[in-house]
């Protein structure tokens, strides 16, 4: 194990508490999610947004690596209750989504994440968008 190997400490976040998550995470951001339906899978976050509108709380995207590229819409109906995940894989003549289940753990990889820009504030779900 290399040195950098054991700088990337995660940093456990509570899934059942969606305000907190989206006030921890902001764009660029890279975490390590587990659902009850797949095993753990590392995403960056593509933005956040409070748990009073109707639209996914966090939106997160996979590396591309293929043709497709795949997007994670994490969504509760209340703020204590566990987040959906639904996966959506895009290729370039077709869209399919499919449930990947409850959100059961979640990390925040801080030194994989983009260091934020210290000229633009980051965006967070703040409940003022």
């Amino acid at each position: 194990m290399t040195t950098t190997q054991r700088t990337i400490i995660p940093r456990p976040l509570n899934p059942r508490d969606t305000n907190a998550l989206t006030h921890q995470l902001s764009a660029g951001d890279r975490v390590r999610i587990t659902t009850t339906e797949r095993p753990r899978t590392i995403l960056t976050v593509s933005e956040t947004r409070s748990s009073t509108t109707h639209a996914p709380q966090l939106v997160l995207i996979a590396p591309t690596t293929t043709p497709q590229h795949a997007t994670y819409h994490c969504t509760a109906l209340w703020s204590n209750l566990p987040m959906t995940v639904i996966e959506y894989t895009h290729t370039a003549s077709d869209t399919s989504a499919r449930c990947l289940g409850s959100l059961t753990i979640i990390a925040h990889l801080p030194r994989l994440s983009t260091p934020a820009d210290d000229t633009a504030p980051r965006t967070k779900g703040c409940g003022n968008e």
